[in-house]
Parts: C-alpha cells; structure tokens; sequence
C-alpha cells in the first residue's frame, strides 16, 4: 500500500504547524509593529494551543488500523454532476442575493456590477456598504435559513469537477469553468477579497491533494502554477487595498490604543514598479492575517461569558437571535474590547472567537479535538482514498490559513454548510473502516 512512509503521514501537520509559526513571526517581527498585551500569557497559550493541536493528531494516528480491505473511492455519476451543479448554482445566485442585496430573483445588471467591480474594486466596496442599511432583514434571515442546506454544494462543485476532470466531456469542462468564473463574479462585483481567496485557495488544493493521491506525474508541474496563479488574487488584493486602505499610516489608526505602527511609510502612485506593488499587497495581506493575534492579545484579562456554542460565529449569533430574541454579541469578547479593537471592523483570529464558548484555557482542548479529526481525515484519504476525506481536506486547510485572523469556516454561511455536511458524508462513507 503507497503513502504509508512517515514524512506523507505526517506532511499536514509539519505544513499547518510551519504556516502558523511562520505568522507568528511575522507577527512578533514583520513590517508592522504590535504592542502585544500580556506578551508572557500569549506566548505560553499560543505554545499551549500548538502542543494540543499535536498532540491530538498524533493520537489519531497511533488509535487503531485501517481496513485495508476497504477503499472509499467515489464512481463518477453523471446524474450527481448535474445535481451538484443545480444545487451549486442556486448557491451562488444565493450568495449574490445577500452580498449585492438583490431584490427579487433576476440579477439585473449583472454585468455592468461586474464591470464596476473589476475596473473600481474599492468604489464598488464602500458603495455596497453604505447600500446595507437598506436590507430587508427579516426576508434575508428566512432565506438564509433555507440557503444553509444547499450552500455546500457551491464549494462541492468545484472539487466534483476537479475529482473527474478527465472523464468529463468537453462541454461539460466548459460549463465547468463558466461556473467557477460565476463564483467569482459574487466577489469581483462586490470588492470582496475572501470570495476569490476561498476560490483560489480551495481550488489549488483540491487540484494539488487529488494528484498526491493518484500520484500524478504532472504533480510538481501542477504545483509550480499553482503558486504562479496565486499571484492573481495577491494583485487583486493589492488593487483593492489600494483604493480602499490606502498607505501604511492606516494601521495605526485601527489601534485606539496607539499598539500598532508600521515600520515604514508606503504609499503605491504612478511610479511604482511591479515590485513596489507586490511589495504593498505583501505588506497589507500580513495585517490581515496576523492582525487577530493582536485582537487575542486584549481579551486575555477578561473573564469568560459563555455563549453557549454560539460565540465564534456573527452568523450563527444572528440566528439565534432570530429564534430566541437573546443577543449574545454583547457576550463576546469581541464586544468587550470593541472600544480598543472594532468588533466588526477588524479581525480578532480562530483562537479569540473560539474562546467566547471554550474560554481560553479549555481552547486548548478544543485544539486538541481539531488536530485529531483532521488526523483521521488525512488517514482516511492515505489508506483508503476516502472521496469525502480530500473534499474535506482543503476545507480544514483554508481554516488554518485564516486562523491567525478569524474564524473563516464557521463563520459565514456556505463554508459553514460545507464542512458539516461533507463532515456527516465522510462519517458515513467511512463507517466500516478502523480509522
């Protein structure tokens, strides 16, 4: 049986663990300057946070054997495809719905949307923003409600299509890629940056994942443009930082506390380079990863307000309001430190949303659960090439990266819906084996 040396049992976790030690170096000794509150107490929590992560997946892997009589591979079924890209396609219409606020069911100027978002990403933000007040909330809240059980499929699409990408016919590779430029139109549209990163970053490594897997020979080819391709959303970031952040002054104005302040002042114009420019979308992309850390950092005093599992998610707050009329949001440490750190305006990392309902020493148990259950999946994928366990796979991935600045996966409604529907799909296709 193939991948069973130690280095590809134990590659996701060396990879998560360096990705995360790496921004917290770039925290503590990046372009921008923290005041770290309680420095001693963050530092201990964030090693204690590690040691539980690994410790919980190296227990996965020495807890039982696979059965290796058993395999989880999916046959491509062309009635699936069609109702995946149904169900997928009424996700994307959803999330155009509530991100544009759309009234009715046609978008009307789509294209024109498209076209001012592509040419003025930052102008086509802020008008959207100041647009919001003008929802109909009740009617929004109904069709979120209806919208969590089918907003998986917009992401399952994109890894059903890549998973059998060569048995496709042509013109369903084709509807296949006006598909993915329709998911990214709700992003281009609107200015928002998280919907062509979560495109990006998911489709890369599914795509990078299935041909480990199947041991493709085209894999170190596929990784080298991958990461030439990731170059496309930086630039894009960049131009819409550029419009609207602007020059680095802007972080220091986010700390009411005067915390942070960046090592330079820079600013793009007319006689930037290339490299000036990747160097501004560099510099802007460390604050919004690593800003969370700073956010953790103020809550470290406080003492806990339970939530009721209800804590980590704005979204998942917003409907337990609805249903019990109790708004937890003043709960939160977020709204806690909202005077010193915007609740809404700023980033506040996994850990610190996550610490509304475990508190921040039973986080580390948390931590613990999570670094188990990503062992079995990647288990499951090595010795049994389960299907849902490489859907899965990129999902725990794009929770990692965003770990330092917030809870991406739980906090907004289709990643949400994606990771625990494919999760109860993964545990019922895995049922009969030993993993």
């Amino acid at each position: 049986m193939p991948f069973t040396g130690k280095l590809k049992i134990y590659f996701p976790l060396i990879f998560v663990e360096a990705y995360l030690i790496l921004t917290l170096g770039i925290f503590y000794f990046g372009p921008i300057e923290y005041n770290v509150g309680n420095p001693k107490t963050f530092l201990m929590l964030m090693i204690l946070y590690h040691i539980a992560f690994i410790s919980g997946y190296l227990l996965a892997f020495k807890l039982k054997n696979y059965n290796a009589n058993l395999t989880c591979q999916k046959v491509y079924s062309e009635s699936m495809y069609w109702l995946i890209l149904f169900l997928g396609l009424v996700g994307v219409w959803g999330a155009y719905k509530n991100i544009m606020m759309m009234e009715g069911v046609i978008p009307h100027g789509f294209f024109d949307n498209l076209a001012r978002g592509f040419l003025e990403p930052g102008l086509a933000y802020s008008e959207r923003m100041q647009n919001s007040n003008g929802v109909h909330v009740p009617e929004t809240r109904l069709f979120n409600i209806i919208y969590i059980f089918f907003a998986f499929a917009k992401l399952l699409f994109i890894f059903y299509f890549i998973y059998y990408w060569s048995v496709l016919t042509w013109i369903k590779k084709f509807i296949s890629i006006v598909y993915s430029f329709l998911f990214l139109s709700v992003g281009i549209s609107a200015g928002v940056n998280s919907v062509i990163f979560i495109f990006f970053i998911f489709s890369i490594l599914s795509l990078l994942t299935i041909l480990y897997i199947r041991q493709s020979v085209h894999l170190r080819k596929a990784l080298l443009f991958c990461v030439l391709l990731f170059f496309v959303p930086i630039a894009w970031f960049g131009e819409i930082m550029s419009e609207r952040g602007g020059g680095f002054e802007y972080f220091a104005k986010t700390s009411s506390l005067g915390d942070i302040n960046a090592s330079s002042n820079f600013s793009l114009d007319s006689n930037s380079s290339l490299i000036d420019f990747y160097y501004y979308s560099f510099v802007w992309m460390t604050y919004y990863v690593c800003q969370g850390y700073y956010g953790f950092s103020l809550i470290l005093n406080l003492d806990l307000n339970w939530t009721y599992g209800f804590g980590n998610s704005e979204f998942l707050q917003r409907q337990f309001l609805m249903i019990t009329g109790e708004d937890l949001s003043a709960l939160t440490f977020q709204s806690r430190i909202s005077q010193y750190w915007d609740k809404s305006a700023q980033w506040h990392s996994f850990y610190g949303q996550f610490a509304n309902d475990f508190g921040i020493n039973g986080l580390a148990l948390f931590m613990f659960a999570i670094g188990f259950f990503f062992a079995k999946i990647w288990k499951s994928i090595l010795f049994a090439s389960n299907f849902y366990g490489l859907a899965l796979f990129p999902i725990f991935i794009i929770m990692f990266v965003f770990f330092p600045a917030n809870n991406q996966i739980f906090g907004y409604i289709d990643t949400l819906s994606y990771f625990f529907v494919v999760s109860l799909l993964w545990f019922y296709n895995s049922r009969k084996l030993r993993i």
